[in-house]
C-alpha cells in the first residue's frame, strides 16, 4: 500500500511538471507567432517528449515491482508492441520500458493474482467465522 501511494505522489508531481511545461509550450508557441523560433520550441519539445517518456518509464517500473511481488512472469521482451526503448542521456543509457499494451497486460495478470489471493483468504476467513460461531453455540449449550 505504502508502494502504490508512493508512486502515486511521484506520478502526480510529475503530471504536474508535464502540465507546466505544456504550458510553457504553448505560451512560447504563441509569442513567436509565425516567426523563426531558433530551436527553441523543438528543444521545448523535447523536453516535453522525455518528460512523458520518464512517466512511461516509471509506471512500467511500479507494475514490473507488482508482478515480481506476485510472482508473476513479466511479457516477453520478442512480443511485439508490448516494449519501447528510449535514452534519457544519462549513464544508464537507452531503458527499456513497457508500452500501454505491455501495461494493460500486465495489469490484467496482476488483478487475477490479486484476486485469487483475496478468494482465499475469503475462504479461510468464512471457515474461521463458522468454527468460532460453532465453538460459541457448544459452549452456550454445555453450559445450561
Amino acid at each position: 500500500m505504502i508502494s502504490y501511494l508512493r508512486f502515486r505522489f511521484e506520478l502526480h508531481k510529475l503530471e504536474k511538471a508535464s502540465q507546466k511545461l505544456h504550458q510553457e509550450f504553448k505560451a512560447t508557441e504563441e509569442s513567436y507567432q509565425g516567426q523563426n523560433d531558433n530551436g527553441h520550441l523543438s528543444f521545448l519539445g523535447q523536453d516535453l517528449q522525455e518528460l512523458d517518456r520518464w512517466i512511461e518509464y516509471r509506471k512500467s517500473d511500479f507494475y514490473r515491482g507488482e508482478a515480481n511481488k506476485y510472482l508473476i512472469p513479466m511479457p516477453e521482451k520478442s512480443e511485439q508492441g508490448v516494449y519501447t526503448s528510449f535514452d534519457f542521456g544519462d549513464e544508464n543509457g537507452a531503458v527499456t520500458y513497457l508500452t500501454s499494451k505491455g501495461i494493460y497486460s500486465l495489469r490484467k495478470l496482476i488483478r487475477e493474482e490479486k484476486k485469487s489471493k483475496r478468494e482465499a483468504i475469503g475462504f479461510y476467513f468464512t471457515i474461521f467465522t463458522g468454527l468460532i460461531g460453532s465453538i460459541i453455540g457448544l459452549v452456550s449449550v454445555l453450559a445450561k
